[in-house]
């Protein structure tokens, strides 16, 4: 019995314990949950305060000699060469006649007209066509009997001639120094040239025209002949830039065999550009010389001043 109660006592104590311990804890408490972590909201990146924009970078003031127009451009030039000479004719080493062709004077040179039109074709070349007509003449008499042309003169005769030269060039202005150029003032070119130059003359006794021989026949009182050269040329070319518009300009150019033909000129010039015009004032020396392997070969020399208009398609600013 007591066992009984014993077993009884300590089972009434055990449920007591256990309900001592659940009372604890209230039935509507629920035990706290960790809350999720919260994921940040993405910030917008600040806006970047816009810049205003930079300034143009202000270009380095240039020089005079920089802004100045070398007469390099597409141009078109007209000139008149107020020339002063005379060609002479001399009996050459082929000549075969029994009396000689000397004759000291062809007649004075009459004023010569002038044509150029350049182009460029590079930074630092300009293309140049070039052409120019003479003619001349004047009266002389015969100091010796004479063979001309073919034809038979006598010692006294009155003689009357006349002339024309041709001469059509082209040349390569090459800027050869200083290299680069930027804004030196002085520029020195080379100059690679072909050029054709024909001389023909005719003379004549007038006073003889209509003459006839002992058997009746005319006699022939007039004659022509003419010569060519075919050649190149080299030479130099100068620049001087005085200003933003005016400029000196210089060339020779020449070319000779020995004992063959020969020829050279030379100029020089002062040049004031304004818009599209350049106005030029110069001097021009020309020389000539053709084979003296021919019967007879000519020989000139011409000089004079000139003035000239150049006409360019780019023009300058102020």
């Amino acid at each position: 019995m007591r066992n009984a109660v014993r077993s009884a006592a300590r089972i009434v104590f055990v449920c007591l314990l256990l309900c001592v311990l659940l009372g604890r804890q209230s039935p509507g408490q629920q035990t706290p949950q960790t809350a999720p972590p919260q994921t940040a909201a993405p910030q917008t990146p600040p806006q970047a305060t816009q810049q205003p924009p930079a300034p143009a970078p202000v270009p380095p003031k240039t020089s005079p000699a920089e802004e100045s127009y070398t007469g390099d451009g597409f141009s078109v030039t007209l000139l008149y060469w107020m020339s002063m000479g005379h060609p002479t004719l001399i009996t050459g080493h082929g000549d075969t006649n029994t009396d000689p062709s000397d004759l000291d004077s062809l007649g004075k040179s009459k004023g010569a007209p002038n044509a150029i039109v350049s182009f460029p074709i590079g930074k630092d070349a300009t293309i140049r066509v070039s052409y120019f007509r003479m003619q001349g003449d004047g009266n002389s008499t015969a100091p010796q009997a004479l063979t001309i042309f073919g034809t038979d003169f006598l010692q006294g005769d009155y003689l009357a001639a006349g002339y024309t030269i041709q001469n059509a060039k082209i040349s390569l202005d090459y800027l050869s120094w200083p290299f680069p150029v930027k804004s030196a003032k002085f520029r020195l070119k080379t100059l690679w040239e072909i050029q054709y130059t024909n001389i023909g003359s005719t003379v004549s006794a007038p006073l003889r025209a209509g003459e006839t021989d002992a058997a009746g026949n005319p006699v022939q009182t007039s004659g022509y002949g003419s010569h060519s050269i075919v050649y190149p040329s080299f030479g130099l070319g100068i620049d001087y830039l005085v200003s933003k518009n005016f400029r000196f300009e210089a060339r020779a150019s020449g070319f000779a065999f020995p004992h063959r033909s020969t020829i050279w000129d030379t100029e020089a010039s002062l040049n004031y550009r304004f818009g599209h015009l350049e106005l030029q004032a110069g001097g021009k020396v020309f020389h000539l010389k053709t084979s003296p392997e021919a019967s007879e070969y000519f020989r000139a020399t011409f000089s004079g001043v000139f003035a000239g208009l150049r006409w360019y398609s780019k023009a300058t600013t102020r």
